[in-house]
Formats: C-alpha cells, sequence, structure tokens
C-alpha cells in the first residue's frame, strides 16, 4: 500500500498544460511521451468538457482503487489515502486534487479561449467570468477581435 498525497490544483494544472499534447501542439513543443503526458492528456478533458467531469473523475478514482484512510497522529485523526498499486499514485493524486476542487467550486475550471492557446486554468476570479489562461491570451484574443471588427466596418 502506498499513501497519497493529494496534488494541489495548481499542480494538477501546471501538469496538463506542460505535459499535454494539445497545450504543447498549439504552442509549437513537440509532444511529450510517457506516463505524465498520458495522464495530462487524461486530464485535459475534465477542463474542457463540463457534462462528463464527475464521470471521467469517478472513472480514474475507480480505475486506481484510491481509498481513504484515517489514522491517528499523536492523538489527532487525520485523513488519508492510499493506493496499492504504487504507479497509480499520481493519478490518483491529480483526480482526488480535482475531485475535491469541483466539489468546492463547481464550474471553475476551464480551457483558455484563445483560439491559440490550449491550457487550462482554474478560475480563483471574484466572479467566476475567467476565460483565459494568462493576460497574454486575453489581450492577443481582444486584439484579434479588434482588428476583425475594423476590417468588417471599414
Amino acid at each position: 500500500m502506498t499513501t497519497v498525497e493529494v496534488m494541489s490544483v495548481a499542480d494538477v494544472v501546471e501538469l496538463v498544460n506542460e505535459w499535454g499534447t494539445q497545450p504543447r501542439g498549439k504552442d509549437g513543443r513537440p509532444r511529450a511521451e510517457g506516463v505524465l503526458s498520458d495522464l495530462a492528456d487524461e486530464l485535459h478533458p475534465i477542463f474542457a468538457e463540463k457534462s462528463d467531469r464527475a464521470v471521467k473523475i469517478t472513472k480514474i478514482l475507480d480505475q486506481t482503487a484510491v481509498r481513504p484512510q484515517v489514522a491517528d497522529h499523536h492523538g489527532k485523526l487525520i485523513e488519508s489515502w492510499i493506493v496499492d498499486d504504487a504507479s497509480q499514485d499520481i493519478r490518483a493524486s491529480a483526480a482526488l486534487a480535482l475531485r475535491h476542487h469541483l466539489t468546492s467550486h463547481p464550474g471553475r475550471i476551464g480551457v483558455c479561449a484563445d483560439d491559440q492557446c490550449a491550457d487550462v486554468y482554474v478560475d480563483a476570479s471574484p466572479a467566476g467570468r475567467r476565460r483565459f489562461c494568462c493576460l497574454t491570451c486575453q489581450n492577443r484574443s481582444r486584439a484579434a477581435a479588434f482588428r476583425q471588427r475594423r476590417r468588417a466596418g471599414g
């Protein structure tokens, strides 16, 4: 048995953006190979497709067979997670992070709305209306829309 540390949701975003085929392909980086790339490609649709998020996360949790455990740590009960197969710990960790985040903040993840980007993000804005992964993509998209309007109008 292996204890699984729940990854931070920021680390999940970094994993998907750095190792995922779609984010790498949109910005011209070559496809990465290996376990992290496969995991990033498995997680990307969770950010992209709102309708099946729960099903996809639950499927990963089932496949990794992650389960809760309670331990006594110097008289204080603490929650932890375990898997039997140590090779599944990163998958379980990422799925748990998304599970925890989405149950607390449903709908607060997504894929950048810029046509030239496929990076994922977590929306921590007060209004909950974030659409871009960063200001660079937001500015690029708005500038392109402005140029398009100018061409169409004159």
